[in-house]
């Protein structure tokens, strides 16, 4: 029998919807990087830690990334925003009426 050790990958097909979605949203993935990750170089000894460190924000990007999407198609920003267009015009309206009663 052989000891294999499971790992959990992300599933593939999810994995490639994510990224087919960052694609299409035009998103600048090298913002989200610190500046100077990229200029840094792991010493031999602590490169697994920070493979380790690095595995454990991409999962956490990933995460944080699926939730807005959810967030996206649950209609939720769809919603907040008309809220604020219907507040915004009520504030206008209130603005002119202001500006009406101040020239009469």
């Amino acid at each position: 029998m052989s000891t294999k050790r499971k790992c959990s990958s992300l599933p593939l097909g999810d994995t490639l919807r994510d990224l087919a979605l960052l694609r299409a949203s035009d998103c600048d993935l090298t913002a989200a990087l610190p500046s100077q990750a990229a200029s840094q170089e792991p010493s031999s000894g602590s490169a697994g830690q920070d493979v380790d460190a690095s595995v454990e924000r991409s999962y956490e990007f990933v995460k944080e990334t699926r939730a807005a999407i959810r967030l996206l198609h649950r209609g939720q920003v769809d919603k907040q925003g008309g809220r604020l267009e219907d507040v915004r015009s009520r504030l206008e309206d209130v603005v002119a009426g202001m500006d009406a009663d101040q020239t009469s």
